[in-house]
């Protein structure tokens, strides 16, 4: 530790120490600001000593503007973005679900049709038809209910199996971002209620709030919606292209022309700034 340095005596004619004592007492004392000595070292700093109390008022005023200006912007950025999103899922929506309404009708095997089997108990009546006089007989039974073997019901096609789980698939992740989206927007809305003035008690509260939505991940969760909603895209245009491929081929490579485009077109937007 440094000997104390001997200043010039006062009218008691005791010496006091120099600053520069003062200095070394702080640093070895005190310690750095990361530190439990280092708080005892910022209040020192902050004592009148160095600042008045209209300058710790103007510094907090200054403090509180920026925070508040800062904040507001967030906000209302956010719930700008989430209204933005909120559309589209709907819009999206409700397209999504006009296409299910249809698809999922071909994971219902078709009704058997009777006409072939009637027909063909008809022939095998009338091939068995014999003359003896004076009647006709025939050998073979009547049609009976109980004959199902041409009856029997088709299975569903995988192809259909596919369409129908990327379609609903798609949906749900659309219904999803918009439910987080309108969650989102109800936490922003509590941010922003009770916060008018421009108190002291009002800007630690907006500060308070505002650190509670970085330690929530608000920023994240928000961020994740275009994801959901991207990813319902990508579902359900390449369920439409399995339903174009098994209907009509020369339509099917027209729309996967577009289609591959799209795509590349969104991923090379989405790696171009990350380069």
């Amino acid at each position: 530790m440094a000997e104390p340095q001997e200043g010039p005596a006062d009218q008691s004619g005791v010496s006091k120490p120099t600053p520069k004592f003062h200095a070394d007492i702080r640093n070895t004392y005190l310690g750095d600001t990361n530190s439990p000595r280092g708080h005892i070292r910022d209040l020192y700093w902050s004592s009148d000593e160095l600042f008045t109390d209209g300058e710790k008022r103007e510094a907090f005023a200054k403090a509180a503007t920026i925070t508040k200006e800062y904040s507001e912007a967030l906000i209302e950025r956010w719930i700008k973005e989430i209204d933005t999103y909120l559309v589209y899922a709907g819009l999206f929506s409700a397209i999504l679900t006009a296409f299910n309404v249809e698809s999922y009708q071909l994971l219902q095997p078709a009704p058997p049709d009777p006409s072939p089997a009637i027909l063909q108990q008809i022939s095998l009546q009338l091939s068995s038809l014999s003359y003896i006089p004076p009647s006709i007989n025939s050998t073979h039974l009547a049609f009976s209910s109980s004959d199902n073997s041409v009856t029997t019901s088709s299975a569903v096609p995988t192809w259909a199996i596919w369409l129908n789980a990327l379609w609903f698939s798609g949906l749900v992740l659309s219904l999803s971002a918009a439910s987080v989206g309108i969650l989102v927007k109800q936490w922003l809305n509590e941010f922003q209620s009770g916060l008018a003035g421009d108190s002291e008690h009002i800007a630690r509260l907006r500060q308070r709030r505002l650190n509670n939505l970085k330690r929530c991940h608000v920023g994240s969760i928000v961020n994740t919606i275009p994801v959901l909603l991207q990813g319902a895209l990508a579902l359900f245009l390449v369920g439409l292209l399995v339903l174009l491929w098994n209907l009509h081929r020369a339509v099917a490579a027209v729309t996967s022309f577009f289609v591959l485009a799209i795509a590349v077109f969104i991923v090379s937007t989405t790696i171009a700034p990350l380069i």
